[in-house]
């Protein structure tokens, strides 16, 4: 029975977990381009940006105050994950592709 009791209260804790989780959206690079030229979310979503392309691309997340966070490069074949955890407006873009830009809104 204690045995039992343990495997509930350790399946509520995962599916409490699982809710307190944000949204998981994904973002493919192809053709040297973001597949979605703007983007939605709430604070604590989680962007995969995913390297389609046969080209090494990078991922730089540029806030309203003009500070980058870049991710590094990018090889195809490859994610880069970044968690959106303000709320604001980022600019996307790929420091060796300059005309790959999005822009997602965090609210």
């Amino acid at each position: 029975m204690r045995h039992l009791a343990k495997i509930i209260a350790m399946t509520i804790c995962l599916a409490t977990a699982v809710a307190l989780a944000g949204a998981a959206t994904e973002v493919d690079q192809v053709g040297q381009k973001f597949s979605k030229p703007t983007l939605t979310l709430q604070s604590g979503d989680m962007v995969h940006f995913l390297n389609r392309d046969d080209t090494t691309h990078n991922v730089n997340v540029i806030d309203a105050n003009d500070v980058a966070l870049d991710q590094g490069l990018q090889k195809p074949g490859e994610t880069i994950n970044v968690l959106f955890d303000k709320a604001g407006r980022f600019n996307v873009r790929c420091a060796i592709h300059p005309r790959m830009k999005m822009t997602v809104t965090v609210e």
